[in-house]
């Protein structure tokens, strides 16, 4: 299909995401664009990039009720693309012959994304193809952790978001501690896997990459230097790294991937050489990516609609960025009172401190004047209750989240929909 024919429309699988607000930028106002969310204060409801939102069951409690609503829009709304921004992908994949025979759609088999979606099947897949992780073991039972002998170390769930489902410990204590956290939240039980990893060297960093039917057609590396809630990236800067470069290519190659996927990792500038901690097998957040020259957005929807992506297109080094919006609510979610959440708004909006030659991730709006809505109106709630940011995260990371049960649901779903859907 020609992309110059006619306004191509597009459906983003939720609203809520930091992925999907830096998808609108990647997308523009190129595209029709519409939403479906189950929360209807979800930030990209409120954006004059987005036509239409839509209220649907939740992904994480509900997937086949999910995706049946996805089935309906498709039939009663002309979409050409069928775009996912986060953990939705895992039931797309799950469905993606019977999605395909509708809308455009860029995604996966099965399979291959079970083997990424898992942190556990990410650790076995990448000691099969000889590539670097740091230490780690995968454990199902309490007495198995109770045993770790060597900190500081990570646990990790299987399946999380966030990465709320990680918690670093300084000793033994800490570590029985977070999980006793992970049991009383109902995350994590006996016979499930989870994982104890031992930090990695380097400075943390990330790859955005693009394959179509896993030939590598799109890559950004960036370093990470600053984090929010449970270490997530908030502050990057463009990068060149060319081994990540050749370790992802054997990845997707291997998998024979299909869209889009992140790595994230810790680079040794000294030696040249990456340790991969995790991977989110989608789009994740966009927006350093496309400062650098890799729209990865405007790429996964050529793919999607059929189009064959002939060059590899990397980024140039040195873009900044930085996602300030969410270093607010991390300083909220970890104490800080009012008086220092004030002082990073401004050194914000002054581009003081880290943010100095930074662009704003997230708050644009030049070319969505609706971001200020949400940005404004959760900087007001934190300044009048700081505490307040525990449960936003919760609300909100719930809204596209993929938790051990919702997975084991999605895996246990019928190959055949007509008995579920």
């Amino acid at each position: 299909m020609n992309l110059t024919d006619r306004r191509i429309k597009i459906l983003l699988s939720e609203g809520s995401s930091n992925s999907a607000r830096q998808t609108l930028y990647g997308l523009g106002r190129k595209y029709s664009i519409d939403i479906v969310d189950p929360s209807p204060w979800c930030q990209c409801r409120y954006s004059s990039l987005v036509h239409r939102w839509y209220r649907c069951p939740s992904a994480a409690k509900d997937p086949a009720a999910y995706v049946a609503s996805i089935l309906d829009l498709l039939k009663r709304n002309r979409y050409d693309v069928l775009f996912p921004t986060h953990e939705q992908v895992y039931v797309f994949s799950r469905y993606r012959d019977l999605l395909g025979k509708r809308v455009g759609l860029a995604v996966p088999s099965f399979e291959s994304l079970r083997r990424m979606q898992s942190k556990a099947e990410f650790t076995r897949l990448m000691t099969e193809l000889a590539l670097p992780i740091p230490a780690c073991r995968i454990v199902n039972l309490e007495k198995d952790i109770a045993v770790q002998e060597q900190y500081p170390c990570y646990l990790k769930l299987a399946h999380s978001t966030a990465s709320l489902g990680v918690k670093r410990a300084e000793n033994r204590e800490s570590l029985l501690a977070g999980l006793a956290e992970f049991k009383q939240l109902g995350l994590w039980s006996e016979g499930t896997e989870i994982l104890i990893q031992q930090p990695a060297r380097g400075v943390q960093a990330e790859v955005s990459a693009v394959f179509q039917h896993g030939r590598l057609v799109a890559a950004s590396c960036a370093d990470v230097f600053e984090t929010g809630i449970g270490g997530g990236p908030a502050q990057r800067v463009s990068a060149d790294h060319q081994h990540v470069i050749d370790h992802v290519r054997q990845l997707g190659e291997h998998l024979q991937w299909h869209g889009p996927l992140v790595l994230e990792y810790f680079y040794d500038h000294a030696s040249g050489k990456p340790e991969y901690i995790e991977a989110n097998p989608r789009i994740g957040e966009s927006y350093n990516a496309l400062l650098s020259g890799v729209n990865v957005c405007e790429i996964v929807t050529r793919i999607s609609l059929g189009e064959t992506v002939e060059t590899l297109t990397t980024g140039r080094t040195d873009a900044r960025s930085h996602n300030g919006f969410i270093l607010l609510i991390a300083d909220a979610y970890n104490g800080a009172n009012r008086r220092q959440l004030w002082k990073r708004l401004w050194d914000g909006w002054t581009g003081r401190g880290i943010y100095a030659n930074f662009e704003s991730e997230m708050t644009r709006p030049r070319e969505d004047l609706g971001s200020l809505i949400p940005a404004t109106v959760v900087t007001l709630g934190l300044l009048a209750n700081p505490r307040s940011a525990i449960r936003l995260t919760q609300d909100t990371v719930a809204n596209y989240s993929l938790p051990q049960n919702a997975a084991s649901i999605i895996e246990g779903l019928p190959e055949s929909p007509e008995a579920t859907l």
